[in-house]
């Protein structure tokens, strides 16, 4: 069945229409040697960099290179002797520029600890959580973000994706077993709802237009891009996470509260996974609410500064009053929505189907995957 799901998420993925090609220009690795600062007629205070070239035709070649620092603070945006920098190579007149730091070397070494930790760690679950991870973002990266770029509807694509990430996501990472079918089945039903939440909440608080400014760029993408379906969609993507978090949680504490004790019934079995969900959700809402925060943080500290740079000294409540903070407080307050939403629902499913979920039940089950 692991192997169908596969198959089935590759499939879904053919109908991507990301295609990898060609760029006009030219990309390179190359090693800091030497830097000193410098000063341009047109880009203002700049570094001149002397690099080695690590690789292409042109490899050990020493070339310089110039960076402008005219924004921000230039001894932080200096250059590391001895760092790596990522160089484009321009086809019209094979002029090199700095693109930044070569970051893939760092990344590759928190993800390999990443790795370590959760097989050390977690073991077997551990290992088919990375394979869920994978998958769900190959499921953005080649089917959600490529079919947006290209004019699909952002909104319903989002849902897709979602979709997509739930059914293959919850089974790879938690194996196929009857709590896992209970987590899937209630987090498809909360999601439904977080889609429709996710509409209402876009449409009270207002955010349609563009969020900031580092999305004007979208004004001039080749196919129209709808930006409220880009932002309601991206909220119910958002909320998965936390989702998938209560439902395979809650459906693993109804089952261990039963066979513990196989004479409750269906209402004590519900009442008491509720108390364990209810210490839960009181930890997750303010964990979403600090990591949301901390992501819009930069945005909101920029726009009072600007604000401030300009003259402009408003309350703080009319400095919060941005679409940047709108756009946050709404997938806060949509996600933990959703964990309020999941808590009942998975736990009242669990408390009803596992106890029913005999091993006459289980194999039919199996006998029917093996037929599909």
């Amino acid at each position: 069945m692991t192997v169908l799901l596969l198959v089935s998420s590759l499939s879904l993925l053919s109908l991507s229409p990301y295609r990898p090609h060609e760029s006009s220009n030219q990309f390179f690795r190359a090693k800091v040697i030497s830097v000193h600062d410098g000063n341009s007629a047109y880009a203002g205070p700049e570094q001149i960099a002397n690099v080695k070239l690590l690789d292409g035709p042109q490899k050990n070649k020493l070339i310089d290179v110039t960076k402008s620092t005219n924004f921000g603070d230039s001894a932080a945006k200096r250059l590391p002797v001895g760092s790596e920098v990522l160089l484009a190579k321009e086809a019209t007149n094979n002029q090199y520029s700095v693109v930044g730091r070569w970051y893939m070397p760092g990344i590759a070494t928190l993800f390999l600890v990443l790795l370590t930790l959760v097989i050390v760690i977690g073991a077997w679950r551990g290992i088919s959580s990375i394979f869920g991870l994978a998958i769900s973002v190959s499921i953005l990266a080649v089917f959600v973000v490529p079919r947006i770029v290209s004019g699909h509807n952002a909104f319903a694509t989002c849902i897709e994706g979602a979709i997509l990430i739930t059914l293959v996501s919850v089974y790879i990472a938690h194996g196929f077993t009857k709590r896992t079918t209970v987590a899937f089945v209630a987090s498809l039903i909360t999601l439904l709802a977080v889609v429709g939440l996710t509409a209402f909440a876009s449409y009270v608080v207002g955010t349609s237009e563009v969020i900031d400014e580092s999305n004007v760029g979208l004004l001039y993408a080749a196919h129209p891009i709808d930006l409220a379906g880009l932002l309601t969609g991206g909220v119910v993507i958002a909320s998965l996470g936390t989702l998938f978090d209560i439902t395979t949680g809650q459906a693993a504490t109804i089952d261990e509260i039963h066979k513990a004790n196989r004479k409750l019934t269906v209402g004590r079995l519900f009442w008491k996974g509720m108390s364990v969900g209810r210490e839960h959700i009181a930890a997750l809402i303010n964990t979403l609410a600090l990591v949301y925060v901390g992501v819009a943080l930069p945005s909101i500290v920029t726009t009072i500064v600007l604000n401030q740079q300009f003259g402009y000294h408003a309350p703080l409540l009319v400095n919060l009053n941005t679409e940047v903070v709108a756009e946050e407080v709404m997938r806060t307050c949509v996600a933990s929505i959703g964990m309020l939403i999941a808590l009942p629902i998975t736990t009242w499913l669990a408390a009803y189907i596992l106890p029913r979920w005999t091993p006459a039940v289980d194999r039919k089950v199996k006998r029917w995957l093996k037929e599909f």
